[in-house]
């Protein structure tokens, strides 16, 4: 989702034909694209304005604000959202999905839009230009989706969105676990659960993997890019992951492997970490290299 605001600060709205509520650019990120590139493509499909992405507002995934589609479709999104400034372009709807677009006054689109784009809005409008934290949250019972989507795809393409914490120690070490399927030390993460915000998504792996408990201070970062991100498995299944990174302390817990995913777990300096064989275009390497200029959190990679 991209909040594009003019240069006197109203923002870009849509009618939509699917919902009765405004609507705001955005969509469905294509295998192989990253966030960024998602974001500006989806605000000219839809608006035909070009844009330039500012920042990184923050990933809102709230079960609060699950969709029913009037085809029947449930969904919970993992909604990366942006600020955009207007680059070129003329003002038009694409006649599909978008009905009508506009520019409103924020006060005037604010009540007409559903809770998921009211939490970006006022988070995109908070004085601090830090990337929006949401709540821990889980429900009851979680659902892994990739086994779902799985049993409708085979062995397709697929993208899971997902989160990676970064721990540091009293002395700046940084919590890590040796995995099984390469032998390299790298930060512990996983993909989201259906029915969990991205910080619980944090706290569950940090504590199925490791044993700790943790909480989330800040966002680092998203992490999407194709080079970066996707994987072909063992088993031939090729996966594209979406990551919010968050800097995160221990607040508890024991520390252990799991003994599955990772075979050791340890707390290690960060240029030993970086002394591994990692591939150039590893996701590792690069949060490594983000965790030591929070000056320019959140990135969008």
């Amino acid at each position: 989702t991209t909040l594009v605001f003019d240069d006197d600060g109203r923002i870009l709205v849509q009618s939509r034909y699917d919902f009765d509520w405004l609507g705001l650019p955005g969509g469905a990120l294509e295998f192989g694209e990253d966030l960024r590139t998602c974001a500006i493509r989806e605000t000219r499909e839809e608006t035909g304005l070009d844009v330039e992405i500012k920042r990184l507002v923050g990933v809102f995934s709230h079960p609060d604000y699950n969709l029913l589609y009037p085809n029947g479709d449930r969904v919970q999104q993992w909604t990366a959202c942006f600020v955009g400034r207007p680059v070129g372009g003329e003002l038009h709807a694409d006649g599909g999905e978008t009905l009508g677009v506009d520019w409103l006054p924020v006060e005037q689109a604010l009540p007409q839009f559903p809770p998921a784009y009211q939490a970006m809005v006022q988070a995109a409008l908070a004085p601090s230009r830090a990337a929006a934290l949401e709540p821990v949250y889980a429900q009851d019972t979680l659902k892994p989706h990739f086994p779902i989507l799985r049993q409708h795809v085979g062995q397709a393409p697929i993208i899971l969105p997902g989160a990676m914490a970064m721990v540091r120690n009293e002395q700046g070490h940084l919590l890590v676990t040796r995995r099984t399927d390469d032998g390299l030390w790298h930060n512990p993460g996983g993909f989201a659960d259906l029915g969990e915000t991205t910080t619980h998504t944090v706290v569950r792996e940090v504590r199925e993997e490791t044993g700790l408990d943790i909480e989330p201070l800040r966002v680092i970062g998203v992490y999407s890019a194709g080079d970066m991100m996707v994987v072909s498995l063992p088993n031939g299944d090729v996966v594209q992951g979406i990551g919010i990174a968050f800097e995160c302390r221990v607040v508890g817990g024991t520390l252990h492997a799991d003994g599955t995913e990772a075979s050791a777990v340890d707390f290690l300096p960060i240029d030993e970490l970086l002394a591994q064989p990692l591939p150039a275009t590893s996701d590792t390497r690069q949060l490594l290299h983000d965790l030591r200029h929070p000056e320019q959190w959140p990135f969008i990679r």
